[in-house]
């Protein structure tokens, strides 16, 4: 019989996976704004693959050739999860940075959580109750407090650029990437699932670099370190975390788990910019949590 606190850990790690997930994504975004100028998004967005699957291919080989048939028969299955969640999402969002303030960038990427719960309502995925909805909009109350610092007055002075259409883009990218992971095959497991989809992804970026005229960067160890920084921990072990939180609570709930990324957003701030935390941060903060715990109540 499994104890209560063997049941209490098992609903435990997903939320731990999710949030650990959203924590190193919301570095991959400081990261990606700090390079723009000093390397093209689709060569970031491609060398970030490369480094991730040298490092993912030796450890799921043979996984990935035992479920060869499985590969082959879901091609297309992979190939969308490749398009969208592993080349067009990072792709877009360093586009994004380039030209979009870091305050536009996180109120569209607050969006995506309730761009996946109408998704999973429409696809009949699931059928999100009244409690879901409404953490949903707690949650990004929270996030607008936490980017406007409190003063809604900052939302009259925001100036939507070209930037801002790529981040709504992204959270497109994302809706369907995030839906996607709940029809995989039984037979496909979530790691042979992630390799597949990241050579997919490499067969579309590798081929658009090389066309692409943008800068190539200088490998100093500032930029070795982001590049690794990205192809690991906000690659591989991101995706990994992230496929596994899904699997486990699905995709509505899971994707609240992206309003958790402007509060870390604003401690990875606090600790490498000098920037302070003060009342608004914390009261968004504890808002972003709320609406959380709300929506993944059973």
């Amino acid at each position: 019989m499994t104890s209560h606190r063997d049941r209490t850990a098992s609903s435990a790690l997903p939320v731990v996976a999710l949030s650990l997930a959203a924590l190193f994504w919301s570095g991959n975004f400081v990261v990606g704004r700090a390079l723009r100028g000093e390397i093209d998004p689709v060569h970031l967005a491609t060398l970030r693959w490369i480094i991730c699957l040298a490092v993912f291919a030796p450890l799921v080989g043979r996984k990935v050739l035992a479920h060869a048939d499985a590969l082959l028969r879901e091609w297309r299955y992979v190939l969308a999860l490749g398009a969208t969640g592993v080349a067009g999402f990072q792709t877009v969002v360093y586009l994004a940075l380039e030209t979009t303030t870091a305050i536009n960038a996180l109120l569209l990427l607050a969006f995506t959580p309730a761009a996946i719960l109408i998704g999973t309502a429409l696809t009949g995925a699931a059928r999100p109750r009244a409690v879901q909805w409404a953490g949903t909009l707690i949650s990004l109350l929270g996030v607008g407090v936490l980017v406007t610092r409190g003063d809604w007055r900052v939302l009259a002075t925001l100036g939507f650029e070209r930037g801002d259409l790529w981040m709504m883009t992204a959270v497109l990218f994302w809706s369907v990437y995030s839906l996607l992971l709940t029809k995989r095959p039984a037979d496909l497991p979530p790691d042979v699932s992630l390799a597949g989809s990241i050579v997919a992804a490499l067969l579309i970026l590798i081929p658009l670099a090389a066309l692409d005229t943008g800068a190539w960067p200088s490998l100093t160890p500032a930029m070795i370190a982001a590049l690794l920084y990205v192809g690991l921990f906000a690659s591989l072990f991101a995706f990994i975390l992230w496929s596994y939180g899904v699997g486990e609570i699905g995709p509505g709930k899971a994707g609240q788990f992206i309003h958790l990324m402007p509060v870390f957003g604003a401690v990875l701030a606090t600790l490498f910019l000098g920037e302070r935390i003060g009342m608004a941060q914390i009261a968004g903060a504890l808002c972003v949590l709320a609406g959380i715990v709300l929506v993944n109540r059973d």
